[in-house]
């Protein structure tokens, strides 16, 4: 079962969300993708879970020890 990591910048904008569409298309029911981002821009996560969700993907939020968030995302299927 592949892992697939994916960084956002500070500030998601349009290009981030095209970019994490064409890669989540990719991947395989029962695969795994962590999306990280500064836990300051957290209260962006919005765009992404709905990206999720519309993609098919149930998810988990977690918070990091350095001022980082994840999503962690597995394809259902």
């Amino acid at each position: 079962m592949a892992e697939i990591y994916i960084n956002l910048g500070q500030e998601i904008n349009d290009y981030d969300i095209n970019s994490l569409r064409r890669r989540l298309r990719s991947v395989k029911p029962g695969e795994e993708v962590v999306i990280r981002m500064e836990a300051a821009d957290a209260h962006q996560a919005d765009l992404i879970v709905d990206e999720l969700r519309n993609q098919g993907f149930d998810y988990q939020p977690h918070g990091g020890h350095s001022g980082e968030y994840f999503l962690i995302a597995r394809k259902k299927g």
